[in-house]
């Protein structure tokens, strides 16, 4: 299009996150809101664009709304930013958008390792890599009738005015504060903000240092801080979710932020408190200033990729930072006041048939409440995908979702179906009542003072209601029971935490159950089909006679397995249908050789 006296109207859409462990739905729906964090990035992206020329409508995030013709209607230009894990929602947003003949412009972590894909999608033009690059002259170009179909690092770089690494990455220093005038915060349960980009190791099965590179940039403390405080004039109060990816990657520049966040914070009642990610080698005693100013500065949880317990597997990972004494670790980053939620990896090539019950143990033992365990996935752009593939061993792109999924995109080592049974068992004990309530008191016993706590706000008091009225009258726990009395008689100031813990465990206690009924669904068709073969063989009677019996006791074994298909969590079923397609056949076939075996008894006689 020609350059225009009237803005661009910019419609900006988030793909919907199918329910997973980090989407915490049951637990977001327990609290009355919407969505865990806002798209954050599509907001900043939104701050990028230039106000005398383009008009960006409110942001639709579709994990709070549907997308509706009237949103657009309204637009001349569509935005999507997608992670591999919203692949599907991003295509029908494509697809809705196209009908409306509208442009859509696609970018984020999805479409950059898998423009292809995302091009097939229908998408008109992939800005790709990071917008401080590559937004710019895609915006020249469009407002000039212009624009090309894709945009990246590479075919942009004679033309980008900002300040390039020598990786050729963007600094951050100059990025804009984030329109969050654009969302509905208030239906938000945690905010999402970031300081950095970049991390400078090199896991195999990582594609963080091929997205943003080895060399950690940060924004500036005063950068940040200003970020924090246009969230406070919102009145927006609660979690902050720091995104980077390892939060101490520049250990200098952490540093330098931390005591004037902790000033900022204690100057305004601390509005906020923090979790982030961050490698565990911030148990270092280097590092002993830094763990002791997060908490101070609000922090209170810190995510860890442990992956394993094995050290051999650590280092076929190029894990270097997880060597030494992991339990060591854990221990001083829970004494210094941070509670350690980890990320645990199966299916690798060194693992060993005692893994699961180490990880069981360490994890129970750690007080590790929230650990995320996943099956082995070898994403697109990370040294384990060019391994597997130059060794003929995958499969398929993987889904983006690790957790709770009982399928691998590669072959593994260790037989496949002793790593899906492994993995299902680990998961029904690490989150049941009796186990999950021992680990968040191993994590009262371990965790040592933190200078924010929990306070529960009215979503929170709703929740705690809900939860209550869940586990003491509609679904009776006496985990639970013993676990909120045993908090009250013995740590009551504890009591917000422990409602918090129990309010995220009716969510992956609903996720496992989906998983494990998925999983088990084979089995319990098998047992109908021992049941059909029984109550056959126990029909009397002339021919006729048993072959109308059999014919109804075909039509009601097949309605009991839809029945149990249909009760298993359709976020979960992907499988399920063809096992109950190939079942019914089966089913039908074995049916047919009782009547022909009837039927050739008549004719014999």
């Amino acid at each position: 299009m020609s350059k225009m006296q009237n803005k661009t109207k910019v419609l900006m859409v988030y793909p919907e996150f199918p329910p997973s462990f980090w989407s915490f739905s049951e637990a977001v729906k327990m609290l009355g809101l919407g969505a865990v964090m806002p798209p954050t990035g599509l907001a900043t992206v939104a701050a990028m664009l230039p106000a005398d020329q383009f008009d960006v409508l409110p942001i639709v995030d579709i994990n709070l709304e549907p997308l509706l013709d009237e949103h657009l209607e309204q637009a001349d230009l569509v935005m999507v930013s997608a992670m591999i894990v919203q692949q599907d929602s991003l295509r029908q947003i494509i697809a809705q958008a196209k009908r409306f003949n509208k442009p859509v412009v696609a970018g984020g972590p999805y479409p950059t390792s898998y423009a292809d894909k995302v091009a097939e999608m229908g998408a008109d033009y992939l800005v790709l890599n990071e917008a401080e690059t590559t937004l710019a002259p895609f915006v020249d170009d469009w407002l000039t009738g212009r624009a090309e179909r894709v945009y990246d690092e590479l075919s942009v770089r004679s033309r980008t005015t900002v300040d390039l690494t020598r990786e050729g990455k963007p600094k951050i220093s100059n990025t804009p504060i984030p329109r969050w005038d654009l969302l509905k915060l208030s239906r938000y349960s945690s905010m999402a903000v970031q300081f950095s980009r970049g991390c400078p190791f090199n896991c195999e099965f990582c594609d963080i240092t091929s997205l943003f590179g080895h060399i950690p940039r940060t924004k500036t403390a005063d950068q940040f801080i200003a970020e924090l405080e246009a969230i406070r004039q919102t009145g927006w109060r609660g979690s902050v979710f720091i995104v980077d990816d390892n939060f101490i990657g520049n250990r200098s520049a952490v540093r330098d932020l931390l005591p004037p966040l902790t000033e900022w914070q204690k100057h305004h009642g601390f509005p906020f408190s923090f979790f982030t990610e961050a490698s565990v080698d911030l148990a270092n005693e280097t590092l002993r200033d830094v763990r002791e100013n997060m908490v101070k500065a609000g922090f209170g949880e810190v995510f860890c990729g442990i992956e394993s317990v094995n050290p051999e597997v650590l280092d076929e990972m190029g894990k270097k930072q997880n060597r030494g004494d992991i339990r060591q670790k854990v221990r001083i980053l829970q004494k210094a006041g941070l509670e350690v939620t980890a990320g645990f990896i199966i299916g690798n090539d060194g693992d060993q048939i005692t893994v699961f019950d180490e990880l069981f143990r360490f994890i129970q033992e750690e007080g590790i409440v929230t650990a995320m365990i996943g099956l082995l996935t070898a994403p697109r752009g990370t040294a384990l995908y060019r391994r597997l593939e130059a060794e003929g061993r995958l499969r398929a792109d993987c889904s983006g979702n690790n957790t709770h999924q009982l399928c691998m995109n590669f072959k593994p080592k260790l037989d496949e179906r002793f790593l899906i049974k492994g993995y299902i068992d680990l998961l029904e004990r690490l989150f049941s009542s009796r186990n999950y309530y021992a680990r968040c008191r191993a994590l009262r016993r371990l965790q040592g003072p933190c200078s924010s706590s929990v306070m529960l706000n009215l979503s929170g008091i709703t929740a705690a209601f809900k939860i209550f009225y869940r586990n003491l009258i509609r679904h009776p726990d006496w985990e639970f029971s013993k676990f909120i009395l045993g908090t009250l008689f013995t740590a009551p100031g504890r009591l917000p935490v422990a409602i918090k813990q129990a309010i995220k465990f009716a969510h992956f206690q609903k996720i496992t159950l989906a998983a494990v009924r998925v999983h088990r669904y084979p089995e319990r068709v098998e047992t109908l089909t021992e049941l059909f073969q029984k109550r056959v063989s126990k029909l009397r009677g002339d021919v006729d006679k048993r072959l109308r019996k059999l014919a109804r006791l075909e039509q009601k074994t097949i309605a009991r397995a839809t029945r149990i298909y249909r009760s298993l969590d359709p976020d979960f079923r992907t499988g399920a249908e063809k096992v109950l397609e190939q079942w019914r056949q089966y089913l039908h076939n074995c049916a047919n050789v009782y009547r022909q075996t009837w039927r050739g008894s008549i004719t014999a006689q």
